[in-house]
This record gives structure tokens, C-alpha cells and sequence, in this order.
């Protein structure tokens, strides 16, 4: 079954890498700056603080980021699922951030603290899916990622992001 998935994992990344073009290399390195642990977490403490400001139930739901990155550091460090060969890499180091090494390479976390952010910004529909696909593709295109991990990702931040919204929800009501 591994090796089946391997083989998805592979023609998928191949596919998505069979268009190359070196301003798409930059393109594709800017989006991951938004999905970098830094600036998700800025942006989750700033719609934290303008919900504290409005008053808002649930100002707290953004800061449930921080589960989706203590989820994924578990399981990247009990799944031993490899990065995409580094010769494959595409990505240009625009802006240095701190880069921390784990085991596996499973789950997305750029996918999953994306996907949570959508989640439960409120945002329109189009948007915060439009968002999310960007950053998927994108993971794939500079080889960061297998096409599983950002589909783990996705499952891993919707998650969080859903059980967020339903405590919201139960709390608001008592």
C-alpha cells in the first residue's frame, strides 16, 4: 500500500513540476511565506486582538493554531514519510526564516495552519478556498512537499478548524 501511495505521491509531483519557469519558482516561494510558522502565527494573534477589540465570542478560536502546529510536530516525528528528493527543490530563499528539521515531512504544516486560518477567519468561501489550493499546489511545485502530505495537511487543519468552531459554538450557547 506505501509503495502504491509512493507511486501516486511521484506521478503527481512530476505532473505539477512538468511546467517550469523561473518567475513561477518565485511566485510559487512567495506564497509559502504566508504559510511560514512566523506569519501564520502573526496573522492568527491579529485576528485574535481585532476580535478582543470588537468584543467578539471566541476571540480565542485563531489561537488554536498553536494545536495544529503541536499536531503536526507529533506527527511528523512518528511518520517517517521522507521529504521529496532535494535535487527536485525548487524554492528561492526570499525572506530568512527559522527552519527546523523533522523526520517526516507528513503533514503540510504551510497546509494545515493555512487551512486552519481559513477555516475560521470568517473569510468568503472563494477566498479562503482559492487560498488554500494556492498553497497546496505551490508545496508540491517546489518540491517541499509529496501531494499526501499537503492532502494531510489540509485534513489536519480542517480539523482543528471545525472542532474550533463547534467548542465556539457549545460555549456561546452556555
Amino acid at each position: 500500500m506505501v509503495g502504491a501511495l509512493h507511486q501516486v505521491d511521484r506521478a503527481l509531483l512530476d505532473l505539477i513540476q512538468s511546467v517550469r519557469a523561473p518567475w513561477l519558482d518565485v511566485s510559487a516561494s512567495a506564497v509559502g511565506l504566508f504559510g511560514q510558522a512566523e506569519v501564520t502565527g502573526g496573522i492568527a494573534l491579529g485576528l485574535a486582538v481585532a476580535r478582543l477589540r470588537r468584543r467578539q465570542p471566541g476571540a480565542w478560536v485563531p489561537l488554536l493554531l498553536v494545536a495544529v502546529a503541536a499536531i503536526e510536530i507529533a506527527i511528523k516525528t512518528f511518520v517517517p514519510q521522507a521529504m521529496p528528493p532535494r535535487e527536485l527543490s525548487r524554492s528561492v530563499e526570499l525572506v530568512p526564516f527559522v527552519h527546523v528539521s523533522f523526520a517526516g515531512a507528513f503533514p503540510s504544516g504551510h497546509v494545515a495552519r493555512t487551512a486552519f486560518l481559513a477555516g475560521v477567519a470568517r473569510n468568503p468561501k472563494w477566498l479562503a478556498v482559492g487560498a488554500v489550493a494556492l498553497m497546496m499546489v505551490t508545496r508540491v511545485y517546489l518540491a517541499e512537499h509529496w501531494p499526501s502530505d499537503v492532502l494531510g495537511g489540509l485534513l489536519l487543519g480542517l480539523l482543528v478548524a471545525q472542532v474550533a468552531l463547534v467548542a465556539e459554538g457549545r460555549l456561546r450557547r452556555h
